[in-house]
């Protein structure tokens, strides 16, 4: 899988955070409206709003924040960059949704456990 700069630069700022089991997944044979899905855990609410932060950060440095979702007492944390869409999960709610399950034909890169 060839990583694009906007996609370095967002594996840059999870790296940041304090997120592990960051999966990438290539997404442009699935769908038009996005190139990459990124899929990443962390182990309390704090940290996902946390990582929410830093990738909206991203938006000064000119990425378009479609959107995001980060409610106080939320376990899964999803922002949409434009072409790269960001979720996070807090604890075993990755296991229970089961996203990596749902695109696990799909080329992907596991970036940290």
């Amino acid at each position: 899988m060839e990583f694009t700069k906007e996609l370095e630069i967002v594996l840059d700022t999870l790296n940041k955070s304090v997120v592990n089991r960051i999966v990438v997944y290539d997404m442009k044979t699935v769908t038009p409206f996005y190139d990459y899905t990124i899929i990443a855990s962390c182990n309390s609410p704090r940290q996902g709003h946390a990582t929410v932060d830093y990738l909206r950060d991203l938006a000064k440095d000119g990425f378009n924040i479609r959107s995001y979702s980060a409610m106080s007492d939320a376990l899964w944390y999803l922002v949409d960059l434009g072409g790269i869409v960001v979720h996070v999960f807090v604890g075993e709610e990755r296991a229970r949704y089961n996203l990596d399950g749902l695109y696990y034909n799909l080329d992907k890169q596991e970036i940290r456990d």
